[in-house]
């Protein structure tokens, strides 16, 4: 069964010049709304990669250094995401594609071990969630926010969370792992 999805227009991307329309049947416009048949998810896997996963934030107005997000795009699909925007940089539209194209960051757990080995890391606050929900549907499938945060109860770093999902249930050993060092926010 197909999520529920926030939007079924997909505008151009302000990035692209150029624009592709499909030309559609006037008869059959509407019948994939009408019939249930949402677009489906596609999963993609991240080729871009810089070996890093950890985004370094400067903004005064945040309580936190770095953020992680493993996935781009979220299957939640929220009319008032904030990050819609941040799939434009990926050829993609803010639209349906951002909530039906999600790239996948398959090796996160491993570039996070990587970073928190650094002998520069100074422990501090990362925040899983800073873009996209680290607990959308996918994460069921791929498990990447349960990777990364045995990685951090590894290291004892501390990691806030944020997300709408009931899934976040399912880590609440690591969670309560964390806690008993106070290195672990969830919202």
């Amino acid at each position: 069964m197909n999520p529920p999805r926030g939007t079924f227009t997909n505008p151009q991307n302000r990035f692209e010049q150029l624009r592709v329309e499909e030309e559609s049947d006037p008869d059959q416009r509407g019948f994939e709304e009408e019939e249930g048949m949402l677009p489906q998810t596609r999963f993609l896997v991240d080729t871009h990669d810089s070996g890093e996963i950890l985004s370094k934030n400067e903004s005064p107005d945040l309580g936190f250094g770095y953020s992680l997000n493993a996935y781009r795009g979220c299957e939640h699909g929220c009319a008032y995401c904030y990050a819609r925007p941040t799939h434009e940089y990926l050829g993609f539209s803010p639209g349906l594609d951002f909530e039906t194209k999600i790239v996948v960051k398959q090796n996160a757990p491993a570039l996070l071990k990587k970073a928190l080995y650094h002998p520069r890391w100074q422990p501090q606050m990362v925040m899983m969630s800073g873009v996209t929900d680290c607990y959308q549907p996918a994460e069921q499938r791929f498990r990447l926010t349960r990777g990364c945060l045995e990685v951090f109860a590894e290291f004892c770093n501390p990691v806030g969370i944020i997300t709408k999902n009931y899934l976040v249930t399912r880590d609440l050993d690591l969670l309560v792992r964390l806690a008993k060092h106070n290195a672990v926010s969830v919202t």
